[in-house]
């Protein structure tokens, strides 16, 4: 691919839009991890009242991890190559495509572009419960890029080149688009308590702070864009209105790793949410002694509403803010513009809209929200051992400057035991693609996908989508019942075999 950054306009959106594409191609919502009864800390990622609600007391995740991209332009098409070509063949194994031998190609219509890169590791965390109380306590180190409402013709540009002749003198007026892109450390404390827990009727609140610590981040917002190409050398800018903000571990003079301090910025993130439940018998008070014995109150359905990744990171160590008010500029040879460092490039772009290196300047810090999203949730008892998932989440807009998650209405039928679960989510991503996925869960180990068909070689090489976990935890009910006499077991007297039989026989 020719550089993009001769394009002053179009670099930063591009770059992302190629991060996002197939050869850096890596899941988002954790489906197959999230959403199960012995999903125990996890569980809390898409709710945090969900872990007072499951079949597990105490849980420990060793290890957990997410990858996801996808985006609307480039790909490879299905009928070329598979997975397995891009990570065992070599680049010039692969196909080419375009005059520059390209090892994608794009999807020619007139949509507005979109990419999201999502990348989450957990780390070391652990959940319990007792009586009407969850604690749980997460880490993880997060990636999320977002491109949204491309106009179609910026990436065509950066792959076709400014001598794409189709695209010159047509005067281009684009609106409200934005990039983010951050990475950072979280530590999650959740807290839940069980409001109601009476009869057959549960209802369970709860919430995560998160203390964040950014170690780069980016983000620019583009209100207008109104510009022609006039040939392939020159750009006539009519009205540019943006901000780009940018904290990165570089220097800016050299564009060389390893800036201090390694934490360029911090903040506070919260989820919360609230978890209702019908049981399929009444919840009766259990005197136990030790946490495993209190058993499992099995529901018929259980439904939850959240508000995930609430807040941002303040960015203030090597950072920058530029702004471009409502400037104009006409830029003859713009082909010939080189990239020694990010602060000349800046300076090259100030000079062009102001007049000046440093016109453009506003600031030595910038704030970057978090891809915050309102969730449903909703898992409903068929029969034994087999249940019938519902989710959906949708992005919200909180800062001016924001990372971008992408909307998710997923239907997962599911089998689960004690040893096995298997679970296949059909989702519908950004309301629009359609995708089956798999994930099994063999006792403490899971793998799956929420996009199976990109591994079946059934789809187009646009995006990837895989998760895993490693973990051990301990179901309720898992001990026998040790009270004071024998015969004393719950409110009524009855024997642990005689409840243990009421229950089973009303499954």
């Amino acid at each position: 691919m020719k550089p993009f950054i001769k394009y002053p306009i179009v670099s930063a959106l591009v770059a992302l839009l190629v991060l996002a594409n197939i050869n850096l191609a890596r899941a988002q919502e954790m489906l197959g991890l999230t959403m199960g009864s012995y999903a125990g800390s996890l569980s809390a990622l898409s709710n945090p009242g969900n872990i007072n609600q499951s079949k597990i007391f105490f849980d420990i995740n060793l290890a957990s991890g997410a990858l996801f991209a996808r985006n609307n332009f480039a790909y490879i098409p299905k009928k070329d190559a598979t997975l397995y070509d891009l990570f065992f063949k070599s680049t010039d194994q692969l196909p080419v495509y375009g005059k520059d031998s390209n090892n994608f190609t794009y999807y020619e219509n007139l949509d507005l572009k979109f990419a999201q890169v999502s990348v989450r590791v957990q780390g070391p965390s652990a959940m319990y419960y007792t009586g009407r109380h969850g604690f749980g306590i997460s880490t993880a180190a997060r990636f999320f890029t977002s491109a949204h409402r491309i106009p179609w013709e910026i990436p065509v540009v950066s792959y076709e080149g400014m001598d794409y002749v189709p695209l010159q003198n047509i005067r281009f007026n684009d609106f409200n688009f934005d990039l983010g892109s951050s990475a950072w450390f979280e530590l999650g404390l959740t807290y839940a308590y069980d409001i109601i827990k009476y009869n057959r009727t549960q209802l369970t609140a709860g919430i995560t702070v998160k203390p964040l610590y950014g170690v780069g981040g980016m983000n620019g917002t583009i209100r207008n864009g109104d510009y022609i190409i006039l040939d392939d050398s020159t750009v006539n800018f009519l009205n540019v209105d943006a901000d780009l903000g940018y904290s990165l571990p570089i220097d800016y003079d050299n564009n060389t790793l390893g800036v201090s301090p390694t934490v360029k910025g911090s903040g506070l993130g919260v989820d919360i949410g609230v978890v209702y439940s019908k049981k399929r018998n009444d919840i009766i008070k259990h005197y136990h002694v030790r946490p495993c014995e209190k058993p499992y109150d099995a529901y018929y359905y259980r439904i939850g509403f959240s508000l995930l990744d609430i807040g941002r990171v303040n960015y203030k160590y090597n950072a920058q803010l530029h702004g471009f008010e409502n400037v104009a500029a006409y830029w003859p040879s713009i082909d010939t513009v080189g990239f020694q460092s990010l602060n000349s490039f800046m300076g090259n772009l100030s000079g062009v809209f102001y007049g000046t290196g440093d016109g453009s300047y506003r600031g030595g810090s910038f704030k970057v929200g978090l891809p915050t999203a309102a969730s449903f949730q909703g898992d409903f008892y068929l029969f034994k051992n087999v249940f019938l998932n519902a989710f959906w989440i949708h992005p919200i807009q909180l800062y001016q400057y924001t990372l971008r998650r992408n909307a998710v209405v997923a239907i997962s039928p599911r089998f689960e035991t004690k040893w096995f679960e298997v679970s296949v989510p059909v989702s519908l991503y950004n309301y629009k693609y359609p995708r089956v996925g798999l994930a099994i869960r063999f006792l403490y180990f899971t793998v799956g996908t929420e996009r199976l068909g990109t591994y079946l070689g059934m789809a187009d090489l646009n995006g990837m989508d895989i998760y895993g976990s490693i973990k051990i935890n301990f179901t309720k009910g898992g001990c026998k019942f040790k009270g004071p006499n024998k015969c004393l077991n719950y409110e009524y007297g009855i024997s642990e075999d005689d409840h243990k039989l009421y229950r089973k026989r009303n499954r």
